[in-house]
């Protein structure tokens, strides 16, 4: 199924589940050089916020 297809609810509803289950797995992009390098730095840069603030955390407890 063809991931880059914009699918309406109705449409889905009508799917059976495994049907709509391989539609949303069509949809994830798996190899980071088909992914903006953009959205890869703001992902790593929220990664690192949320790694030091659970350190944080971890050191005040």
């Amino acid at each position: 199924m063809n991931g880059d297809r914009i699918w309406t609810a109705a449409e889905l509803e009508v799917l059976s589940p495994n049907e709509r289950d391989a539609i949303v797995r069509a949809g994830f992009v798996t190899d980071p050089d088909r992914v903006s390098s953009e959205l890869l730095e703001r992902a790593r840069r929220k990664a690192d916020e949320r790694i030091a603030a659970t350190e944080s955390t971890q050191a005040n407890g």
